[in-house]
């Protein structure tokens, strides 16, 4: 007869649940791995913080920067296909860099012992990169409702700290919802893919720091 516990793991994992009781939901995800719905969640994330920041860019000015050609400077037409164009490029650039993520996580299990598939891995990428989607939230928020245009996230420390390169670039790297995000790596790790908690932490800390050097 089954116990709660095992009927509990039948489930698929909630987006809520996740954040309230993380160890269960990962188990739950080993077992049922969902995709659709955290991957419809983030993209609506970041589709509302990108239109938001989108629609305060000065578009002459960026059409100016790029060189483009004087016949599209100022053209109503020129400015909104290039509106188009970024939301949906920043998208599609989402969904890329959470499959490449999906195929680091893949490796480090591969690397630590771990026993995994890449769906499990893509399903844990997706609910993880819910918590970082909001950096691309409220910056949307903050430049949509100040009017001031700006690059990075206003949840890193280089917006807190004033800096030079190549310090603000570290500092940019460093953000409240992407460590929020690393730490539920690690008890994905461990409860998705088998891995010890050990080498869990240790795959963790690693892409970090990579992450802070590289991206």
């Amino acid at each position: 007869m089954e116990t709660k516990l095992e009927k509990g793991l039948d489930k698929k994992p909630s987006v809520l649940g996740l954040f309230l009781k993380p160890g269960v939901h990962f188990e739950r995800m080993s077992k049922k791995p969902s995709i659709w719905l955290p991957l419809l969640i983030v993209i609506v994330i970041n589709l509302v913080g990108i239109t938001l920041a989108s629609l305060k860019i000065d578009y002459e000015k960026l059409m100016k920067t790029m060189q483009l050609p004087k016949e599209y400077i100022g053209n109503p037409d020129a400015e909104r296909g290039l509106f188009i164009l970024q939301i949906v490029g920043s998208i599609i650039g989402c969904i890329l860099l959470i499959l490449a993520a999906s195929l680091i996580y893949w490796l480090c299990v591969k690397i630590s012992g771990g026993t995994t598939t890449f769906t499990k891995m893509f399903s844990m990428s997706l609910f993880v990169s819910i918590v970082a989607s909001f950096a691309t939230l409220s910056r949307g928020i903050y430049i949509y409702f100040s009017g001031q245009y700006i690059a990075s996230n206003v949840t890193t420390l280089a917006s807190l700290i004033p800096s030079k390169p190549p310090i603000t670039g570290i500092l940019s790297a460093i953000e409240l919802f992407s460590i929020l995000s690393f730490f539920l790596l690690p008890i994905g790790f461990e409860k998705v893919a088998g891995m010890s908690k050990k080498s869990a932490w240790i795959s963790t800390v690693v892409l970090f720091i990579l992450s802070i050097l590289f991206l």
